[in-house]
């Protein structure tokens, strides 16, 4: 079986070297993965708040207008 991911040289190096170093973190890879995907899911909550505000701007503005009218 094929890994899908490979270790970068430095990783290889320090396990070669025999560090006790962490060869590999997947906990790291991870937190990274929920960061990314929290920043994406922020970024599209803040589109629906902005389309909000735009439509409530132009149905104040509507208000305004049909009551001016009366």
């Amino acid at each position: 079986m094929r890994a899908t991911n490979p270790i970068e040289p430095e990783c290889l190096e320090s396990a070669l070297l025999g560090s006790n170093a962490n060869v590999y973190d997947l906990g790291l890879k991870q937190d990274e993965a929920i960061r990314l995907r929290r920043i994406k899911d922020l970024e599209h909550e803040n589109a629906l708040l902005m389309r909000m505000v735009s439509e409530t701007q132009i149905e104040i503005a509507r208000l305004r207008e049909l009551l001016s009218s009366n």
